[in-house]
Parts: C-alpha cells; sequence; structure tokens
C-alpha cells in the first residue's frame, strides 16, 4: 500500500482539521504533564499536596463524563470542543500567571485544575462521536490510527519540550505555551464544516437521555462485556504504576530501569501506530481484544521477576499491540454504534473502563505488604489475563467483521 493510500484520511479537510488540532493539544498536554508538576513543587515539597491537585483534575473529569456524553450528543460535537479547549486555555493562562505573579497557592490550583477537569471530562465522548462524522467510513480506521501515532509521537516530545520549557525559565511560562496549544486547537476545530442533522428532534429531559445512552450500551453485548471486564483488568493493571517502580529500584538497579521501560513502551506504541494504518483484521473486535494479551502479561512478568532484558522487550511489543488495540477499539465502536447515541455510549465506556482504575492504584501497597510485590503483580496479571480471556470468547465479539475490507482506502 502506497504512503499516500495510507495517510488518505488527511486528504478529507474536516478530518485535517481535527487531527491539527488533536496534535496540537497532545503537545499542550505533554508539556502541562510536566509544568504542572513542578508549579504545585515550586509552593511546596509535599507530594501528597501534589497528589491533591492531580487527583481534583481526575475526580472532575470522571464526575462529568456522563452529562459530557448527555451534551455532546445533543449539541454539535465539534463545537463541544472548542468549548472545552477555550475552558482549558483560559485555566492555564489562569495558572500561569498566578505562578509567574507569585500568587499560586496549592488550593488555587487545585480549584484550577478541578475546572480543567470538568472541561477535559467532554473531549472524549466528543470526540468518539465527531471522528466517523467528518471522515469517510472506508477511511476510519486510518483515521483512528494516525491520531494515536499522534499522541504516541507527542507523549515523547511534549513532556520533553516541557522540562526544556520549565528549565529555562518557570512553570508558569510552560504552562502559558500550553494555553496558547488549546487556543490554537479551538480555531480549528471552529473551522470544521458539518452538515446539520436531519433527524433532529427536540431534546428529551437530560435523565431520559442518559436512560436511553444507558440502554443503547446494554443492547450491544459486546460492549457492556468488554468495559466490565476490560474496567477489572486495567484495575488490576494498575499496580504494575506503583509496584514498578518498587522492583526497578530493588532488583534492575533504579530508576533508569524504570525509565527505559516506560521509554520503550512509548517507542513500541509508535510502531504499532505505523502498523494500524493498514492492519485490515476479518474480525476487527476480537482482533482488538486479543492485541490486549501482552498489556496483561507484562505485569504478570515483572510478577515472575523476568531479566530486565525481557522485560524491555515484553514492553515494546506491548506499545504495539496496545496502539493496534486502541485504534480497532475505537474503529469498532464508532461503526457500530448508531450516531444519535455515540457520545453518551462512549461516556459510558469511559466511565466503566477507568473508574476502577484509582482503586488499583490504592490497593497495590496495602496488597503488597500483606502477600509481597511479586505475588501481587503475579495475581494483577493473571486477573487481567483472565478478564481478556472472558472477552475474547464471547459470541458477540466474533460476530463483528469488517465490512469494509473489501474496499479501496487510497485517496
Amino acid at each position: 500500500m502506497k504512503l499516500r493510500g495510507r495517510l488518505g484520511a488527511l486528504a478529507e479537510r474536516n478530518f485535517r482539521l481535527a487531527f491539527a488540532s488533536t496534535t496540537v493539544s497532545a503537545l499542550g498536554d505533554g508539556v502541562s504533564t510536566i509544568a504542572l508538576a513542578f508549579a504545585v513543587l515550586q509552593i511546596t515539597d509535599s507530594p501528597t499536596k501534589l497528589g491533591l491537585v492531580i487527583a481534583s483534575r481526575q475526580v472532575a473529569n470522571a464526575a462529568i463524563t456522563l452529562a459530557a456524553g448527555v451534551f455532546a450528543d445533543r449539541l454539535p460535537r465539534h463545537l463541544v470542543l472548542v468549548a472545552a479547549a477555550i475552558v482549558q486555555a483560559a485555566v492555564q493562562t489562569a495558572s500561569a500567571l498566578l505562578l509567574l505573579t507569585g500568587h499560586a497557592t496549592v488550593g488555587l490550583l487545585a480549584l484550577l485544575a478541578l475546572v480543567y477537569g470538568l472541561a477535559d471530562g467532554f473531549v472524549l465522548p466528543a470526540s468518539q462521536g465527531l471522528i466517523p462524522l467528518i471522515v469517510s467510513s472506508v477511511r476510519l480506521q486510518q483515521a483512528n490510527a494516525l491520531l494515536g501515532l499522534s499522541r504516541s509521537v507527542l507523549g515523547f516530545g511534549g513532556p520533553a519540550l516541557g522540562g526544556v520549557l520549565v528549565a529555562l525559565g518557570s512553570p508558569g511560562g510552560a504552562l502559558l505555551v500550553d494555553a496558547a496549544t488549546f487556543a490554537v486547537a479551538a480555531a480549528l476545530l471552529a473551522r470544521i464544516s458539518i452538515a446539520p442533522r436531519d433527524d433532529t428532534v427536540v431534546p428529551e429531559p437530560f435523565f431520559a437521555e442518559l436512560r436511553s445512552g444507558w440502554h443503547e450500551f446494554r443492547r450491544q453485548t459486546w460492549i457492556w462485556t468488554t468495559i466490565v471486564f476490560f474496567g477489572i483488568g486495567n484495575m488490576a493493571g494498575a499496580s504494575l504504576a506503583v509496584l514498578g517502580p518498587v522492583l526497578a529500584k530493588s532488583d534492575y538497579g533504579g530508576v533508569g530501569a524504570w525509565a527505559a521501560f516506560v521509554s520503550v513502551t512509548g517507542v513500541g506504541a509508535i510502531a504499532g501506530g505505523v502498523l494500524a494504518l493498514r492492519a485490515r483484521p476479518k474480525r476487527p473486535l476480537l482482533a482488538s481484544v486479543l492485541y490486549a494479551v501482552p498489556y496483561g502479561f507484562q505485569t504478570l512478568a515483572f510478577g515472575i521477576g523476568l531479566p530486565l532484558w525481557a522485560l524491555l522487550a515484553i514492553a515494546a511489543f506491548d506499545g504495539v499491540t496496545l496502539s493496534l488495540h486502541l485504534a480497532l477499539w475505537f474503529t469498532v465502536f464508532q461503526r457500530e454504534v448508531p450516531e444519535a447515541a455515540r457520545s453518551r455510549v462512549s461516556s459510558y465506556d469511559a466511565l466503566g473502563s477507568f473508574v476502577l482504575v484509582p482503586l488499583g492504584a490504592a490497593i497495590a501497597g496495602p496488597a503488597a505488604a500483606l502477600i509481597g510485590v511479586h505475588a501481587t503483580l503475579i495475581a494483577a496479571g493473571v486477573i487481567s489475563l483472565a478478564c481478556i480471556a472472558v472477552v475474547a470468547v464471547q459470541p458477540s465479539v466474533w460476530a463483528i467483521v469488517d465490512a469494509t475490507r473489501a474496499e479501496p482506502v487510497t485517496a
């Protein structure tokens, strides 16, 4: 397949604008990851207070997700994303000015992080509903692969730029750069042109629409089955983020080993994003589920105590398959869920997939104290793999086939 064919989705104006917006804001997200942490540490050396600021953003995001799905199905989704980006730009600007003028406090940064999280909660439901509207069906997987590839690349570049900006200037200056990326992203999204829907009706009451989204979520067995068991698997997998650094310090020579593990995962994700541009499995949902196996296996591998070279190889392979998993999952979701309910179902998807992750991180330490670090990671890996196996044998997962495989994907 020629390169032009692989990048064919970028030939479509609306997707090109959305892709540019996502790329710019992803760069800003990477900068913000470093800048926010050092902004708090500029005020206090307390890890607990840093955790408070980060948790404020995460809790707000989770709290608004279901409501965000309702509004994203009611309103033009690209304009929902414009509004979210404007709020995020304003929050980052306010945070930067507080830091640069010496008026920042942990409480104010936590409050602003909460507002940021509320806006960020609209992004995934609105995006899931928007992408199928701005790219042709045959290019939908390409579009998702390109978006994932952009995020993977900037997962390296953004934090690196953030580190440079903080080192050369200050966290406040870095946050101003992040604010500017959101402003650019909003301007790009505002230029998207989508024909008005021909099924527009008077909106139902809010809770009626929320229930309607829930019924659609439950109606499709493959969705709720996957979300329930992947949510449990993600909870178990969260233990690696907590206990992996512990083992890196005690068994593999320190922080360098953990940094290498994270880095090779990112490199693998970039390679996987390239592969996802042309992957066309006959059963895309089944393939997506099976591509999640290395995610569970790497937790098990840490628990078993494999040598570092083996862990790095597994991490790189996990990065590859994770990109394929996500590109295929988003594509199946966007094709199978009705357009009118897509954002609401996506909000249930996001909440179910990740709501238990903080719990998994919270119980990893106590579990390790009770049964040991290695035993905890082995148990977590087994749980993750078992959850994947349960999903993989579901008839509803096998039933979904790619009806576009025979169609050309060239520009």
